[in-house]
């Protein structure tokens, strides 16, 4: 299975980097991705290998996508996103990068925050921590559907609201912010 894996693996570390990867941590997801499809090979090796011996590229492509979005929900455990961007930095300029995306992530959390107790506990145990939807639901007894439509609300909002600020921090005005 690794084998067959392997002989499309630039295509996999570049999928990695499509769908949101941090360019030096491509290679990294796409080896955890390796590691943890060996480790259940049994379970579903039929759903990655087609009948004939062909890799299922859409399985591939949900593993690494899903691999690259816990990452990125575990700031700190698979990517380091301070580290990354000291690498990247380039004096002052990145210090007022930095500083800008934080006001921006405490307006969105402040904002959170403000819409009561149910909804901002919501948010921020599904954005803040690694827990799936399916996961809240097991645990609280909300429905799936109820998180999902909740979830899609609350991003619709801060994105309505903070369009324009993330538009200014992609465009460098960090003063705007």
């Amino acid at each position: 299975m690794l084998e067959l894996l392997a002989l499309r693996h630039k295509e996999w570390v570049d999928m990695a980097r499509a769908v949101g990867c941090p360019e030096p941590y491509a290679e990294d997801v796409v080896q955890e991705v390796y590691i943890r499809l060996y480790n259940y090979r049994e379970n579903i090796y039929n759903k990655l290998i087609l009948p004939d011996d062909e890799v299922n590229t859409f399985y591939m492509f949900v593993s690494i996508r899903n691999m690259v979005r816990t990452m990125m929900k575990n700031e700190g455990v698979y990517i380091n996103y301070e580290e990354f961007y000291y690498e990247e930095a380039d004096g002052l300029a990145d210090m007022q990068m930095e500083e800008a995306f934080s006001k921006l992530i405490v307006k969105m959390r402040n904002e959170a925050n403000s819409w009561g107790r149910y909804h901002s506990k919501l948010f921020n145990v599904y954005y803040m921590t690694d827990f799936s939807m399916r996961d809240i639901a097991d645990g609280t007894g909300i429905s799936l559907t109820h998180i999902y439509n909740n979830l899609k609300t609350y991003k619709k909002i801060i994105i309505d609201k903070y369009k324009e600020d993330y538009e200014d921090f992609k465009n460098q005005d960090y003063d705007k912010l």
